[in-house]
This record gives C-alpha cells, sequence and structure tokens, in this order.
C-alpha cells in the first residue's frame, strides 16, 4: 500500500480538494490537470500536462522513437556538420 497523506471530502458539484499534498512538498499549482483513473475500486491521480494541437505531432510514439535515436547517434558521434549545402550535397553523393 501507498504513503496515506491523509483523507479528502467530496465537496458540492463534485469539486475535491486535494490541499494536504502541499504538506508534503508535493508541487501543485492553481488549474493543475490530473487524469482520474480507476483500479481494483481505487482512485488513482495522475498529473497530466496540455500541449497545443499543433504541437501534437512532436510526442507522437513514432517521434519520440525517431528523438530518442537521433540522440544516440549524437551521443556516439555519428553526426556530421557541414557549413554549406553543397558540403552537404557532394557528401550524399560519395
Amino acid at each position: 500500500m501507498g504513503q496515506v497523506l491523509g483523507n479528502i471530502i467530496v465537496q458540492k458539484r463534485g469539486v475535491v480538494s486535494l490541499g494536504l499534498l502541499k504538506e508534503h512538498n508535493i508541487p501543485l499549482n492553481d488549474g493543475d490537470i490530473f487524469q482520474v483513473q480507476l483500479e481494483d475500486s481505487k482512485v488513482i491521480l495522475i498529473p497530466m500536462k496540455l500541449i497545443p494541437a499543433d504541437q501534437t505531432w512532436f510526442w507522437a510514439k513514432e517521434w519520440q522513437e525517431g528523438e530518442k535515436e537521433a540522440e544516440g547517434d549524437i551521443a556516439a558521434g555519428r553526426v556530421k556538420s557541414f557549413t554549406n549545402a553543397e558540403d552537404l550535397i557532394m557528401d550524399l553523393d560519395k
């Protein structure tokens, strides 16, 4: 069982207060968003962040896999730099 932080009370219109979490140095801000999951009769709150719709492509699984691969290539030194497009094209033609 996880650490018990205290109890909460459901108020009018389903509003709940998580003020107890601040006492435990859990950083919360007004307007924070949580996904609510139900698992084995337990309510689980998962902190979420919203991203603009025109940026969702970056967080797609396939794109993130490519980002990890690129980071690995950079870390391993499997990259080249060119000062101009002509040098790049000459290297591609090799």
